[in-house]
């Protein structure tokens, strides 16, 4: 799966909790760590390489 689909699942399961709060990592030459937490306490925790942000942003992209 995609980094994409992957958090539109995590958000499909969590939205009727309440509001989803983001956070990113600092940007190093390796990716960065995605955070979405949800209010019941789950949190979707991804690392983030270079190579799957520009594959997600392709996808993307070609949506528009």
């Amino acid at each position: 799966m995609t980094v994409g689909a992957d958090l539109e699942d995590f958000t499909a399961g969590h939205r009727s909790h309440g509001r989803l709060t983001a956070d990113t990592g600092a940007l190093t030459p390796n990716g960065y760590r995605l955070t979405v937490a949800c209010l019941c306490g789950v949190t979707f925790e991804r690392w983030i390489t270079p190579e799957e942000a520009a594959r997600d942003l392709v996808v993307l992209a070609r949506l528009n």
